[in-house]
């Protein structure tokens, strides 16, 4: 999922004011800068003692609140849509359930290449889906069957859906640490 191009530099921005006001946290603790001692605190006493401190303090507070949890719920991942038009004119479309290719495309993974327990997932990406199927590759497997099996699910792919409506991306992860297995698998 892209994020808006204000997320870094709004991040950075906010790290760099909490390191700031740990700081001073910090600094106000030990007296570091010998600032504190100057500072004249009645002006900030009269202002926090004022009747209307409290509640600006709170509308303060649910303003912050509301703008946080907004933004945590304009980052969450949205759930890909499980269908695609594969021709969009008319009478002519036809809409496929993306749903149903991830689970043939695991069982074809699976069934070619030396590895263990795959799993899949769909994403939006731009007119279609991307379906990732992610496994552990088999300790006695060889990097030429891999790559074969891969590219075959890909070419396979590529030819069902010319359009680029529905791609795959195959990522292997090192062997699972598990004991010895009592049946071996054999490709």
């Amino acid at each position: 999922m892209r994020r808006p191009a204000i997320d870094r530099p709004a991040g950075v921005l906010l790290g760099l004011l909490l390191l700031a006001a740990g700081a001073a946290v910090v600094d106000w603790r030990f007296d570091l800068a010998g600032v504190w001692d100057r500072l004249d605190p009645d002006r900030v006493d009269a202002v926090v003692d004022a009747d209307w401190f409290a509640w600006a303090a709170l509308g303060a507070a649910a303003v912050l609140a509301v703008l946080a949890l907004w933004w945590l719920l304009a980052r969450l991942p949205r759930p890909a849509e499980g269908r695609v038009a594969l021709a969009s004119s008319g009478a002519d479309r036809i809409d496929l359930d993306a749903r149903s290719v991830a689970p043939r495309l695991r069982a074809d993974l699976e069934r070619r290449a030396p590895v263990d327990r795959v799993t899949s997932r769909r994403f939006d990406v731009r007119g279609g889906q991307l379906i990732e199927l992610r496994s552990h590759v088999d300790p006695r497997a060889d990097g030429e069957s891999l790559r074969n099996a891969a590219a075959g699910l890909a070419d396979e792919v590529a030819a069902a859906f010319p359009d680029g409506e529905v791609a795959v991306r195959v990522l292997v992860d090192g062997p699972r640490r598990e004991r010895a297995r009592k049946t071996p698998r054999v490709h």
